[in-house]
């Protein structure tokens, strides 16, 4: 990762800006100038002092108007802000660069595109006087807004711990690294989160410490992009097996933790695809077909159940429908396929060592 340019340096700050006292908040920013202004307003306003910690924005080589919007903001802000600029490498990458030019020995990480409640850095500071010793905390995310949301928008949420995100995660900074083999947006927090507890440190769950993480706008492309995403599963795969295969994307169901729950349900309905299929060229009819075909139904509306939790189903139009419906008989293969890929191209990866 090689650094194109470097925003207003620490000791550039004024001098009234150039020491943080207790840590450090460190944002990526990708191409999401308006989304970024909200989070730094939102951190503009909060109630702890401004002199207690400090704004760190990782530019991830956006192309958009995210350095002249910060030039803006710093102009009539009392924030101690300063950013960095380096190529698009991914998120990860952009919070390694950002920890590196930031002063705190913690590191609060959030993302551009959540709004910390008013006492989120006054709780954090809390926090990290009275459990020093912990390795990281993990706060609340919200989903707010719900009424934009639909199964072509992104949110994450995260209210009873486990998950991880990095949208909303306090860390010590000798533990704030992040692998630089991950070039998008997933799968970089959980390694992080993992790579912690492998070192012997906890991460507790903070529910005082709240983001809001508003929907981002509908995109018919989106899901088949997550979908493609899941190539990163090899990499995390191979770095942390046991975690991988036990704790990953693990949800209760009647009282039984199901580790990689979407992604078995998906492989699920994939199988019944198959089965109905298959039914279907032999020539089956009449009860032959019944069995075939109710479990290709209860796939598909299981399946469906799980990507329509945060839609507000009355609001989508007969295209969404049909777009939603077409694009879940294709995802469990194109998630197959990305999961199989990584799995090749990172076999050989080392498992984490803690060194």
């Amino acid at each position: 990762m090689s650094y194109i340019e470097k925003k207003v340096e620490p000791e550039s700050l004024p001098e009234s800006k150039q020491k943080a006292d207790v840590f450090s908040i460190v944002i990526p920013a990708y191409n999401s100038a308006k989304l970024l202004s909200r989070c730094l307003e939102a951190l503009e306003k909060q109630s702890a002092q401004k002199s207690e910690f400090e704004v760190t924005v990782a530019n991830d080589g956006s192309t958009d108007d995210t350095v002249e919007m910060l030039r803006q903001f710093q102009a009539r802000s009392e924030l101690k802000l300063q950013w960095i600029t380096i190529q698009n490498s991914g998120p990860g990458n952009a919070r390694n660069a950002g920890v590196a030019i930031s002063s705190g020995s913690w590191i609060g990480l959030i993302d551009a595109d959540v709004i910390p409640h008013p006492d989120w850095v006054e709780n954090a500071i809390i926090l990290i006087q009275q459990k020093p010793d912990s390795g990281a905390f993990e706060g609340r995310t919200e989903v707010t807004q719900r009424c934009r949301a639909t199964p072509f928008t992104h949110q994450t949420e995260n209210i009873d711990g486990g998950r991880y995100p990095t949208c909303n995660f306090l860390v010590r900074k000798s533990l704030a690294h992040f692998h630089p083999a991950y070039l998008i947006p997933f799968r970089e927090d959980t390694d992080l989160a993992f790579s912690i507890l492998e070192s012997g440190y906890p991460i507790i769950f903070a529910p005082e410490l709240i983001v809001e993480h508003p929907p981002l706008p509908s995109s018919y492309l989106r899901p088949l992009l997550l979908a493609r995403r899941y190539f990163y599963d090899g990499l995390l795969a191979r770095r942390f097996p046991s975690r991988y295969r036990h704790e990953l994307d693990a949800y209760r169901v009647f009282g039984q933790k199901i580790p990689h729950l979407k992604k078995k349900l998906y492989a699920l309905f994939a199988l019944s695809q198959i089965v109905f299929l298959g039914a279907l060229l032999l020539g089956f009819s009449g009860v032959g077909l019944f069995l075939p075909g109710s479990a290709y139904l209860v796939g598909l509306v299981i399946t469906a159940g799980a990507s329509l939790r945060f839609a507000n189903l009355w609001d989508l139009s007969l295209k969404d429908w049909l777009v939603f419906v077409s694009q879940l008989h294709v995802l469990p293969w194109m998630m197959g396929y990305s999961l199989f890929r990584g799995w090749c191209y990172f076999r050989g990866e080392p498992k984490f060592s803690g060194k």
